[in-house]
């Protein structure tokens, strides 16, 4: 597939777009941008003293729509464009396709108006065939009077993708320099993506999270999944604040400072979408390490995602080129997980799933359930 520039505004576009990526990148590595509180602190799993379960026994797979993979685990998504995006995906992919979990790519916009991008892309399906892949494209797109079905076909296309992601990130995008501000296209636009593909098609949230009304308007629209990436993890109001474009003289504050911690936190965000869809959720947004894949899982999910800790991985393995520490994370949260199943007194992820009797939930998080 071959997309060309058309014109010197579109050059200017894809060479903003370039920057503000690397921005994320660099920031994302060098300075804390993570949300001030973490709700995963206020779930307990509850130690049962004797499991009856061998250890070893603990099964950890899950299927992803058609796809089988070893365990509820995901490198949700996190760049593509410019040219360390390659380096970055292809990293990933390969430990991704050896531990058979699932990947996610960033934002495929770049790769439908330049064509030097689409490489950054294509690695993670040249690399790993066998896993499931999901693509990216954001509601800013998706809502343009212009938008074309073709775009949407040629996203899938760049990556064979298993499943696509329509991601929403308005907070981001108001925050950010010249954001996509404007989605009263979205629904009558997403209809026609539902009428012509057969694709699963994922709603993602970007670190704000899904309210109640909103996973209900988006579930009778269509989706085929959620991924609630709530409020917890990766600040992107950070990240924008440091990257200080969005200043003005016009106001004594920026919308980054006031903005700063916006948003539903993950754990609420999943139990809003789990009340209202039986569907496949992908838990986002502060998940650290196995146990919070696990708590995620009793409140609902099915899976449990993570990209920064992964960029930091990926980063680490690129110096030495080789994949070593991105493996080991995904070997390390494997074993969590068991760990925790296997504490638990389960054999399986599944039998965690919304089971009330293994977890209690406390403080502010408690109010956020039960207001």
């Amino acid at each position: 597939m071959k997309i060309t520039k058309k014109n010197t505004g579109e050059t200017n576009q894809s060479d903003n777009i370039f920057q503000r990526k690397l921005d994320h990148l660099k920031i994302s590595i060098e300075h804390n941008i993570q949300y001030t509180k973490n709700y995963f602190d206020d779930i307990e799993l509850l130690h049962y003293s004797a499991p009856e379960t061998n250890f070893k026994e603990v099964d950890l797979s899950a299927k992803f729509y058609e796809k089988e993979v070893s365990a509820p685990i995901c490198i949700t998504a996190i760049t593509g464009g410019p040219l360390i995006s390659k380096e970055i995906n292809k990293t990933l992919a390969k430990a991704a396709e050896e531990e058979q979990i699932i990947m996610s790519v960033g934002s495929q916009r770049v790769g439908l108006i330049d064509n030097e991008s689409l490489e950054s892309f294509a690695i993670v399906r040249d690399v790993a065939p066998n896993i499931p892949i999901i693509g990216n494209l954001g509601v800013g797109q998706i809502s343009d009077p212009n938008f074309d079905l073709d775009e949407f076909q040629e996203c899938i296309q760049m990556i064979n993708a298993d499943a696509m992601a329509i991601h929403f990130n308005a907070l981001h995008e108001l925050v950010q320099d010249k954001g996509d501000i404007t989605y009263k296209n979205f629904s009558q636009n997403f209809r026609l993506i539902r009428e012509q593909f057969k694709i699963p098609i994922i709603a993602k949230e970007v670190g704000t999270g899904f309210n109640y009304s909103f996973a209900s308007i988006i579930e009778k629209l269509g989706f085929d999944g959620f991924d609630v990436g709530g409020a917890g993890g990766t600040n992107f109001t950070a990240i924008e604040e440091k990257r200080q474009i969005n200043n003005t003289e016009d106001y004594t504050r920026n919308l980054t400072q006031t903005f700063r911690e916006w948003g539903i936190p993950t754990p609420v965000s999943i139990a809003y979408v789990r009340s209202v869809s039986k569907k496949p959720i992908i838990a986002t947004g502060g998940l650290r390490n196995g146990i919070d894949i696990a708590k995620s899982i009793a409140l609902g999910a099915d899976f449990g995602g993570f990209a920064r800790k992964f960029l930091l991985t990926a980063w680490e393995d690129m110096k030495e080129q080789r994949i070593t520490k991105t493996l080991k994370e995904i070997r390390t949260l494997k074993n969590e997980l068991r760990s925790a199943l296997w504490l638990l007194n389960l054999s399986n992820p599944k039998q965690l799933k919304l089971n009330k009797e293994k977890y209690i939930i406390l403080g502010k998080l408690f109010q956020w359930l039960n207001q």
